[in-house]
């Protein structure tokens, strides 16, 4: 359900300044400490998966409306207890390795899906949406066919993450690539030449 990865950045100029916990936001201690620690820090990073649940989805804003009064598509999401289960057991497994690795003068830890915290789109957390146009091979429980193609209108497909019922915790970049020249390939040698439905609904 999760995966521990050891990160660097690099040197970032903005957002990449390690310091422990305790050094002061600014003046002369936080620039030694920044010194300091500049070449002698590593991060460890825990993603997770988070199953779809009846509690996460998406639907139509009754309030906000775009320009042309059409409704705006309204996120309802926060961490399920299984997402939460799972990001205290693999932080307190990446915990045990930081504070066993050599040398190590001190640790800290954050936890976005801690218990008592909600979700939140404004710290940056590598998130990597999906859902809401789901894959299928049955119209009542999917939008678009096993080829992105719509059910209800075979003349559009869909690509993107928008595809995947879960997120499966790693950046869906690879299989999202896959999927994609899947549907082009179908596109291109089996509907061009005879548009139609390519799964029966």
């Amino acid at each position: 359900g999760g995966y521990i990865a050891c990160t660097q950045t690099n040197g970032r100029p903005i957002n990449y300044q390690p310091t422990p916990e305790g050094t002061p936001a600014w003046g002369a201690d936080w620039k030694s400490a920044v010194r300091e620690n500049y070449l002698h820090h590593a991060s460890l990073t825990v993603h997770g998966s988070s199953m779809a649940t009846p509690d996460n989805y998406l639907d139509l804003d009754p309030t906000w409306k775009d320009a042309y009064g059409r409704p705006l598509l309204r996120m309802t999401f926060n961490f399920p207890e299984n997402d939460r289960r799972m990001a205290d057991y693999v932080m307190g497994k990446a915990h045990e390795i930081a504070r066993n690795m050599e040398n190590v003068t001190s640790t800290s830890a954050s936890n976005r899906a801690a218990e008592g915290s909600d979700y939140s789109i404004v710290p940056y957390q590598t998130t990597h949406n999906t859902g809401g146009t789901v894959m299928g091979t049955d119209p009542t429980t999917s939008v678009v066919n096993r080829f992105g193609q719509m059910w209800d209108h075979h003349n559009v497909f869909v690509f993107g993450a928008g595809l995947f019922p879960q997120n499966l915790g790693y950046n869906p970049t690879g299989p999202l690539m896959g999927v994609a020249y899947w549907t082009l390939d179908h596109m291109k040698n089996d509907y061009i030449a005879n548009p139609r439905p390519l799964m029966d609904a």
